[in-house]
Formats: structure tokens, C-alpha cells, sequence
């Protein structure tokens, strides 16, 4: 696992960790700064890392959409926040014993993530998007899924269980929060009204995941609608 070195101080010990899989903790060890304190109560919150400097940092590794009304709500009283988001650009699968644990095998998963992935979470969550206060930081990351087949996980998975997520490198980081910073993902050779079909060529990526984009930059005010190209909607920029 690729580290930072930093020291701080745990202030409310337990809470909020019993149900961490290590990906989360890896991540708080990860992002910590010498004099941050971690699990820190803000305004009646418990917040991941407090940073010397005032800036609350939540690593969120499950639904973006879940962590949105505690952010608004610190956002809004004047708190700086910077969500931390990993998107899995490889995911190695470890298979456990299910009585000695002790690893039987080891293989990739075929799925891959990019930084486009993050819209998977976002549309659901446009109000982290372009939102006073608040950053939102995209990790891309290699990490592994730990797995026991005792019987107890989904027929789907063969009975598979998850048991842990693990950090194994932080690869890059890109951080958004200005309007310009979120829209600068639209090329700027692309003319506007763009449609989902237009932007994902220009991205290279499947209409799609273009379109879960378009629509969460709309939900958050930032490009509005703009006509029709047959049946797909096309979009501008929205007056600020």
C-alpha cells in the first residue's frame, strides 16, 4: 500500500469504524497530515480528518449519495469540505479459505474504472457538484477484494462473501470544486449544444456514461437543456 506519513489524533475512538472496511482506514492513514485530528466532532458531527487549517476531509468509498446531507449541512454553516472518493482502476480478487483463511488464489477482475466512473455515484449526488464549500476529490486507485466462499454470499457470486477491501496503490488524484473545474471535463473543441452522443465520442467513452454527465451537470445547474437531436436531449451551458 502506497502511504503518506502523519501523525494525529483519534478524538472519538470507535465511532463510525466498526463497519470500515480497511479500504477506508487505509485511505484516513493515506490522506492524514501531521496535526490533523481524526474522528473529530464538528458541530455535533463526527467527521473523518480535521485539518489544522480548518478543512474537514470525509473519505467516502460507498454511495456518494449517502454522505450529501451531512456535507450540505457543514458546507452551509462555513466549513470548508473535501470528499475523498477512490474509483477503482483495477480491483485484484483474493480468495480465502473458508476454515484456515490462508489465500487459494489470486486473480484480476476484468471490470476497470476511470475518472468518468465517478458520475456512476454522482448522479445521484449532484449536490456535490460545483457546491459552495465543498471539494470533491477522485482518487484512482489499485485495490483488492478479499473473499471467503462459505456459502453465506449471493447465488450470484457462487456463495462467494466479501470479508474485506483493501488498499494496495493510489495511482493519481484529481480534485474538483469550482464550476470551471467540473465543466473543464467537457472539451473545449466541442461546440456547444452537446448530446450524450457528441461527448462521448469526444471523451471516448459510450453514450451512456456520457449522458450520466450531461445529466448530473444538469441537476447541479450547470449545463441546461437546449433541444433535441431526435430522441437524445442536448445540452448547453446554464447561465451561473
Amino acid at each position: 500500500m502506497t502511504s503518506k506519513t502523519g501523525q494525529y489524533v483519534a478524538e472519538c475512538s470507535g465511532i463510525n469504524l466498526y463497519s470500515e472496511y480497511n479500504l477506508h482506514s487505509q485511505l484516513k492513514s493515506y490522506l492524514a497530515e501531521p496535526g490533523d485530528r481524526l474522528e473529530a466532532r464538528v458541530e455535533g458531527r463526527v467527521v473523518d480528518l480535521l485539518r489544522s487549517g480548518g478543512e474537514i476531509v470525509e473519505v467516502q468509498t460507498g454511495s456518494l449519495g449517502k454522505i450529501v446531507p451531512k456535507v450540505v449541512a457543514l458546507a452551509a454553516s462555513g466549513r470548508r469540505v473535501r470528499v475523498v472518493h477512490p474509483v477503482e482502476v483495477e480491483r485484484e480478487i483474493r480468495r480465502l479459505d473458508p476454515k484456515t483463511e490462508e489465500l487459494l488464489s489470486t486473480r484480476r477482475s476484468p471490470k476497470r474504472g476511470d475518472l468518468y466512473s465517478v458520475f456512476d455515484e454522482l448522479v445521484r449526488a449532484p449536490g456535490l457538484i460545483a457546491s459552495r464549500n465543498v471539494t470533491l476529490e477522485v482518487l484512482l486507485v489499485r485495490a483488492a477484494e478479499v473473499k471467503i466462499r462459505d456459502g453465506t454470499g449471493s447465488w450470484r457470486r457462487r456463495g462467494d462473501r466479501t470479508v474485506d477491501r483493501e488498499l494496495v496503490e493510489v495511482l493519481s488524484a484529481r480534485s474538483f470544486r469550482t464550476r470551471a473545474q467540473w465543466l473543464a471535463l467537457i472539451p473545449k473543441s466541442l461546440p456547444p449544444p452537446w448530446s450524450s452522443s457528441s461527448l462521448g465520442e469526444a471523451l471516448g467513452i459510450d453514450p451512456d456514461r456520457a449522458r450520466k454527465i450531461l445529466y448530473s451537470f444538469a441537476r447541479a445547474g450547470l449545463v441546461a437543456e437546449d433541444g433535441k437531436e431526435g430522441r437524445r436531449k442536448l445540452y448547453a451551458l446554464a447561465r451561473p
